[in-house]
């Protein structure tokens, strides 16, 4: 009995030595395996609008303690929506020894046509080291941004004569011709002749345009030596970023007030009364003359009544 415990012990001894070989020897194999992976990336710039060009860099990691050789990194768009700018781009690295980085830039021309969104590059890494080659596959993303592009047109001022006081209507076009829709589109003016107002449009599509109809009032005389009067846009696009504009409206004539014709009215009205005036008088006289005369007759009969009696 003594002698099957002793070998049961022996046995159990064994088998512990062999598996704690077996882990450390599939550490090593892990460890020696050569895996390339991409650690960090950065895009040339913050905001990169359709049809713009702009370089990706990269930092590739060789994680493993052995060397890789022959890499070849080719970095590309799926969808097409990204082309090379002066290369295939595909790039070489001959080897990375263990535990070492490499770094690779890659320059990209956007399409035109793009949307606002976010668009993948893929990296494909294929390398080899003594015993086989390996293949591995990371992703590039780069947000595209569209460009607000606003243009004001067909500016004039409604009214042909202005005095001072007047109210002044200003009349214009905003037309949005860029690529991206724009958001709480607004107008306001202001000016050496004129006093400060605004209107809000809203929302512009793009490709479309609004109407602009401002009315202020005339505060000024015009300068002899001209003035400055100005129509601002202010709008916003999707991200919320804020941009102005401004358009000259140019020099507006304002005039001292005339009163001619009030002066003229009220000149007309003092004669108007004044004849209606006599013709009062005159119609009071006769009514006056009927009433007296209907007094005596009335008195004449009641005297003739009462001789009578």
């Amino acid at each position: 009995m003594k002698k099957y415990r002793i070998i049961r012990i022996a046995m159990a001894i064994i088998l512990f030595i062999v598996v704690c070989t077996n882990v450390s020897t599939v550490k090593e194999v892990e460890a020696l395996t050569p895996r390339v992976m991409m650690t960090s990336y950065s895009l040339s710039s913050d905001e990169i609008y359709a049809g713009d060009s702009f370089d990706v860099s990269f930092t590739l990691k060789n994680t493993s303690k052995n060397t890789i050789m022959n890499l070849k990194c080719t970095v590309y768009s799926e969808d097409g929506s990204f082309i090379p700018s002066n290369s295939t781009g595909t790039d070489y690295v001959a080897e990375i020894r263990g535990e070492q980085e490499t770094e690779l830039s890659f320059s990209f021309d956007s399409l035109k046509n793009l949307k606002q969104k976010t668009y993948k590059l893929k990296v494909k890494l294929e390398y080899e080291d003594w015993s086989k080659s390996y293949k591995v596959e990371e992703d590039i993303y780069v947000p595209i941004r569209l460009k607000t592009d606003v243009m004001v047109s067909d500016t004039y001022i409604a009214d042909e004569e202005i005095h001072l006081g007047d109210n002044v209507e200003i009349v214009s076009t905003i037309n949005n011709v860029g690529a991206s829709d724009i958001y709480k589109v607004s107008v306001s003016v202001n000016g050496d002749v004129i006093g400060d107002a605004n209107t809000f449009i809203g929302n512009v599509k793009a490709g479309k345009n609004a109407s602009i109809d401002i009315i202020t009032k005339a505060t000024q005389l015009s300068r002899k030596d001209g003035d400055k009067n100005t129509l601002v846009i202010t709008y916003e696009d999707q991200d919320g970023n804020e941009f102005t504009i401004e358009e000259s409206i140019g020099t507006i004539d304002v005039m001292e007030q005339d009163y001619s014709d009030i002066i003229q009215i009220k000149e007309d009205t003092t004669k108007q009364l004044t004849d209606i005036q006599k013709l009062g008088i005159v119609i009071g006289l006769a009514v006056l003359v009927i009433i007296i005369l209907i007094i005596r007759r009335i008195s004449k009969r009641k005297k003739l009544e009462r001789d009578f009696d």
